[in-house]
């Protein structure tokens, strides 16, 4: 007769389950990765842009430089879905130095802007708040033209509504994302990743809370020492649920600082009915997440995980993935990460 296992060889059919698990999540970050495609078509529209304005006859006069600033370069993007048989577009953010000073009117500097952009050959044209949006047809292009702050630590950003110069720090929320996600023993940045996609697939046409804003949610309620992204994520939301129950009861929003601009809230933004629709999403799913843990199946567990992040997340692990650990990889884009995989037919391509 074969001898029986020792207790320290058995495995249960929830940690077998789980195990699968584990993989799927590694398989569905690699798949929410932006294309090699789509960052090699915003890399050329976002220099071509750039380009034109330093050129540009009279906005050349005022132009000091460029840089790239939000998901795109915080390595923090998601490839983009169809919805309604519309392809989301990728987005770019552009941040304009110029030589305008506090004496300029918001208005006048962002008229200014959409002029420059409108002689560069530019045609689908937004005037926003505090930029001009470049509505192409593989990208967006949000273009924000700011001034150094006279203590030469951070910016100042036009508003239109407000009339006023704001104090901004674009470059300070890249470095942040990068400090933060070394602190999280590189997990922030897919954690963010994750949120995103488990917001758009719930609440695609909620305006906010989206963006930097999530980042700065995840990076103050997320496990530092955690290292499974199931129960990472898992935590996460049942950290929000407990932490804010109190303050949609009260029909406020969360107060959380900018990570660059001291005394500024992330959430200053958003309306409470947008951040009570917000929550009590997350709520829903903290039991849909209890569910799929309890689950000792492992297929049956697998579904109720694509139930909460959509059909990407994939029904069985990829063998050819378990080894690859390392989910960003060199992109054609020097100075970003992102994945340098072929273009999957019949998914949607690029990031958001």
């Amino acid at each position: 007769m074969a001898k029986p296992l020792s207790p320290q060889w058995k495995t249960s059919n929830k940690e077998i389950a789980r195990m699968a698990t584990k993989q799927q999540f590694l398989d569905f970050l690699y798949e929410i990765e932006p294309s090699t495609s789509t960052v090699s078509a915003c890399s050329s529209a976002h220099t071509n842009l750039r380009d034109k304005l330093s050129a540009h006859e009279t906005f050349k006069e005022v132009h000091v430089s460029t840089f790239l600033s939000g998901s795109y370069v915080r390595k923090t993007a998601i490839r983009p879905q169809t919805r309604d048989g519309e392809l989301r577009r990728p987005d770019v953010d552009i941040i304009v130095i110029t030589s305008h000073t506090t004496a300029d009117s918001p208005e006048t500097v962002i008229d200014q802007l959409y002029n420059a952009l409108s002689d560069g050959g530019y045609k689908n044209l937004r005037k926003n708040r505090r930029s001009v949006s470049v509505l192409l047809a593989t990208v967006d292009m949000d273009v924000v033209p700011i001034i150094e702050a006279p203590d030469g630590e951070a910016h100042l950003i036009p508003d239109k509504e407000l009339n006023e110069w704001l104090r901004t720090n674009p470059r300070g929320h890249t470095q942040w994302a990068t400090d933060v996600n070394k602190e999280a023993g590189e997990r922030f940045k897919p954690m963010v990743k994750l949120l995103k996609w488990w917001r758009r697939e719930h609440l695609a046409d909620l305006k906010r809370p989206k963006g930097f804003i999530l980042e700065a949610l995840v990076a103050k309620h997320m496990s530092y020492s955690e290292t499974s992204y199931e129960e990472l994520f898992a935590k996460l939301l049942r950290t929000i649920k407990s932490e804010y129950a109190l303050t949609v009861a009260l029909h406020q929003v969360p107060y959380i600082e900018d990570p660059a601009v001291a005394g500024n809230n992330v959430f200053s933004n958003v309306e409470p009915e947008e951040f009570k629709q917000f929550y009590d999403m997350i709520c829903k799913h903290v039991g849909l997440i209890a569910d799929a843990q309890a689950e000792t199946d492992g297929a049956k567990q697998l579904a109720k995980w694509r139930e909460i992040f959509g059909t990407f997340f994939p029904a069985a692990g990829t063998a050819a993935k378990a080894a690859n650990e390392n989910l960003l990889r060199p992109a054609a884009a020097a100075g970003l990460s992102f994945p340098a995989k072929p273009i999957i037919p019949n998914k949607p391509q690029g990031f958001a």
